[in-house]
């Protein structure tokens, strides 16, 4: 579903239009341009509601917010990875899914 701008505070009422417009400009959320201007989409809704969360409940810093947006993104793209990474192996035969166990339970064991 896209949303303009006006949808999207409608959605969100704790949400101000120059918050909206800041944490865009900023790149803190990076919805599609069309000619009439911004459309956000829900992925873009949820991180604005987060958004909100850091800014007026938690009362992040302004200047905290980049690196706790970069760790919080580099974790999503990393339990995608690893979603796809066991899909991979559950692709695989028996014999080498035991393999890849055996592995991992062997390194975990001499990483303790």
């Amino acid at each position: 579903m896209s949303l303009d701008e006006h949808m999207v505070l409608a959605r969100i009422e704790r949400l101000t239009v120059h918050d909206l417009r800041l944490w865009v400009s900023e790149g803190w959320v990076r919805p599609a341009e069309s000619e009439t201007g911004p459309v956000f989409d829900e992925v873009d809704v949820a991180r604005l509601r987060l958004l909100c969360d850091l800014s007026k409940d938690m009362a992040l810093p302004e200047d905290a917010m980049p690196t706790l947006l970069s760790l919080l993104d580099n974790l999503h793209r990393t339990r995608r990875e690893l979603r796809l990474l066991s899909a991979a192996i559950n692709d695989q035969p028996s014999e080498i899914r035991q393999a890849i166990l055996a592995s991992l339970e062997a390194r975990m064991a001499s990483a303790d």
